[in-house]
């Protein structure tokens, strides 16, 4: 039996004299390797239906890594290990910002750590060595990362052109023909006539969708809070119906308790989203996000003028990895379950 061809992932096996060419040993191996072939891997567009309803995301971005004052701390490779052992008890998923400053080392300790699948981030889609990085870990780790993210709401904060989004898919579907790529921005920007094309050309959509900007919000309104997320969601699945739908941030902060916010809403609003949603090949949410970040307002400020002491006080665990109420929420919902 001589291997003739692969076509549409199956391998076409010329036959010899009628018979299998080595017996039953070669039947076996041959059988396999036609398995192994057939079966995608899991950063597959063919499979991302399957991430979507198996994986448990959180967003992350490692206690480690910081910016002050304009200087970038890099995370550590002992950090990151350090907040994966802490969060892979709930969490199997993770997506990730970007691939550089110290980020690039997560995926191959996601993967020793045995999580499931991890959605790379590109934070600049103009960096030339973030672009190289990101092809060097999806080709080294195609296992773990699922699909990779070019940029995040820098179309809508004027640090990047959609242009220069679009330029980075062209590349990497040439790089990386089996990698699903996506971009993550403002929900209103998905639902706009004139982006339907752009974000239509992904793989996987990614928005964020944050009712606590919205005018209307009131933190002690739970239930129009999780509503809206919900809605837009539905909103988003009409306008692309043949995208898979990962809702990549939401929820609530826990602080500042001057601006309404509290752990118990915080964890409110987790428990009444999570027991609407089951995880589906066309839909979830990812958990928004690991662990707080306190240099994170003076940041965001940069970008969007205001007060936003609110984004210190987004994740599910304080800086020195105390878990707030919100952990309990999710581990008694799962048990439920």
């Amino acid at each position: 039996m001589i291997p003739q061809k692969v076509k549409n992932g199956i391998l076409m096996l010329k036959v010899q004299g009628g018979k299998l060419f080595g017996g039953g040993i070669m039947y076996m191996v041959l059988a396999m390797l036609m398995f192994i072939i057939a079966t995608p891997a899991i950063g597959t567009a063919a499979d991302i239906g399957a991430v979507l309803e198996n994986v448990r995301f959180v967003s992350y971005t490692p206690r480690s890594f910081s910016v002050v004052n304009g200087r970038t701390l890099p995370a550590t490779s002992a950090g990151i290990t350090k907040d994966l052992e802490l969060l892979h008890r709930d969490f199997n998923g993770i997506i990730i910002y970007s691939c550089s400053n110290g980020l690039e080392h997560l995926p191959g300790i996601a993967e020793k750590l045995h999580y499931k699948a991890v959605i790379l981030g590109i934070w600049d889609p103009k960096s030339e060595s973030e672009i190289q990085t990101a092809i060097r870990l999806v080709r080294q780790f195609p296992k773990t990362i699922a699909a990779v993210s070019i940029g995040n709401e820098g179309i809508y904060a004027r640090r990047y052109r959609l242009e220069d989004v679009q330029n980075t898919v062209h590349r990497l579907r040439k790089e990386l023909p089996s990698a699903p790529l996506t971009t993550s921005e403002p929900f209103f920007l998905y639902l706009k006539p004139e982006y339907t094309a752009f974000f239509g050309q992904m793989d996987l959509l990614l928005p964020n969708i944050h009712p606590i900007f919205e005018k209307w919000f009131k933190p002690a309104d739970i239930s129009n809070a999780v509503a809206f997320v919900l809605n837009v969601s539905h909103d988003l699945e009409a306008r692309y119906p043949d995208k898979p739908l990962l809702v990549k941030e939401t929820g609530l902060p826990s602080g500042p308790a001057s601006h309404g916010f509290t752990p118990e809403r915080q964890s409110a609003f987790w428990a009444a989203v999570l027991k609407q949603i089951t995880p589906s090949r066309k839909f979830t949410v990812s958990c928004f996000e690991a662990f707080d970040e306190p240099w994170k307002p003076a940041v965001i400020k940069e970008d969007y003028p205001g007060n936003h002491e609110q984004e210190g006080f987004w994740g599910f665990y304080t800086t020195d990895g105390r878990p707030k109420p919100v952990i309990s929420a999710i581990r008694s919902f799962r048990k439920s379950r």
